[in-house]
């Protein structure tokens, strides 16, 4: 969880996402934030997305990007 949180403060540092249930709807990130954490999560751990993985539900929260990765075979420290 703490290497998806010092990613997510790469795009925005100023914002607290660990009590943030969607970051969507509480203003933390945007599309163009989304972006930038798909590029960010493909760099930190060595894997390529997809075009339909940049969508708003597999943004929304800690919980929803560690599925994400976990779907794209990331295992162990995510």
């Amino acid at each position: 969880m703490k290497k998806i949180i010092d990613i997510l403060k790469q795009v925005n540092p100023k914002n607290d996402y660990t009590d943030s249930e969607d970051f969507i709807s509480d203003g933390l990130i945007d599309s163009m934030d989304m972006q930038d954490l798909y590029s960010l999560l493909e760099d930190e751990y060595k894997i390529e997305l997809k075009g339909t993985d940049l969508a708003p539900q597999n943004f929304m929260s800690i919980e929803s990007i560690r599925d994400l990765l976990s779907r794209r075979g990331v295992v162990g420290d995510i």
